[in-house]
């Protein structure tokens, strides 16, 4: 908790945290051994193929194994921040922190159980800085030591030391709106496939950004048309205006890269049970 919510700050503490939450995950399976708690060994996901050769989570240490991603967060334990409800564009969005345990059962293995209109999603989370050992499991690409092409000049950005690594993480018809970063990233798909679209800066004018709304929140970097909706949720003359703007689109597999340069619009759905990673740098 101390981890998720203000990232452990001072000399030493972070290392001091890890190095305690080592040494209990020992213990927790010791008195999971002693007290016949569920492990869920052997339960697979499907739907792998031609992975990233190159990273432990795709070979030795596969990520498409729930046993393997719950000895990973101490069986289970680790809280994480999970986002409930279609996105964070509608008004029934929320998010609950939850045990890496609850979320792999309701969201994961059985998301029909759960009931709930729209699925739970692990999106953008620091996971591999909360969870240092996952972090091993992946290789940063080497494009993120290049100089990507520069943000549009209404981006504001500041430099980085290194890559933002983020985690992504959730069963199909888990959605991202239509909207800009101000980094360039590549977003490496681990598992399962996601449908993308992408619009370049030029046809910003045709999206409708948002502004500024309640609470003085600042969401220019998001669309008002919503994908999912029909007529996208806008006036018609809106609407009309909006598929006239030019974009790209194409299907993201596992093994596989995209490069999103900083200011590029775009929209992604997952269209399976789907874990990514994106690197964000400048």
């Amino acid at each position: 908790m101390a981890l998720i919510m203000a990232g452990a700050p001072g000399n030493g503490r972070r290392e001091v945290i890890e190095k305690i939450l080592a040494e209990l995950e020992g213990y927790v399976e010791a008195f999971l051994a002693a007290h016949g708690g569920e492990k869920m060994e052997g339960v697979e996901m499907n739907g792998i193929q031609n992975l990233l050769t190159a990273w432990p989570a795709t070979t030795t240490n596969p990520w498409s194994s729930p046993s393997y991603l719950l000895s990973k967060t101490h069986f289970g334990t680790r809280l994480v921040p999970v986002e409930l409800g279609k996105s964070y564009t509608t008004e029934n969005w929320s998010q609950k922190i939850m045990p890496f345990r609850d979320f792999l059962k309701t969201y994961i293995l059985s998301p029909e159980v759960d009931g709930s209109s729209y699925p739970g999603y692990l999106a953008q989370h620091s996971l591999f800085s909360q969870i240092p050992s996952l972090r091993d499991d992946i290789l940063t690409p080497d494009y993120c030591y290049t100089t990507p092409p520069p943000a549009p000049p209404s981006t504001r950005t500041h430099p980085l030391e290194g890559p933002i690594v983020n985690a992504w993480f959730g069963p199909a018809g888990t959605v991202s709106p239509l909207h800009t970063d101000p980094y360039a990233n590549i977003l490496c798909q681990v598992l399962g496939r996601k449908y993308v679209r992408l619009y370049p800066p030029s046809e910003s004018e045709r999206l409708f950004p948002r502004g500024v709304e309640g609470g003085g929140v600042d969401m220019s970097n998001t669309s008002r048309v919503d994908m999912d909706a029909e007529g996208g949720g806008v006036q018609v003359e809106e609407w009309k205006r909006f598929q006239e703007a030019r974009y790209l689109e194409g299907v993201l597999r596992a093994g596989e890269g995209l490069f999103i340069p900083a200011g590029w619009w775009h929209y992604v759905r997952s269209l399976d049970t789907s874990f990514s990673v994106s690197f964000w740098w400048n």
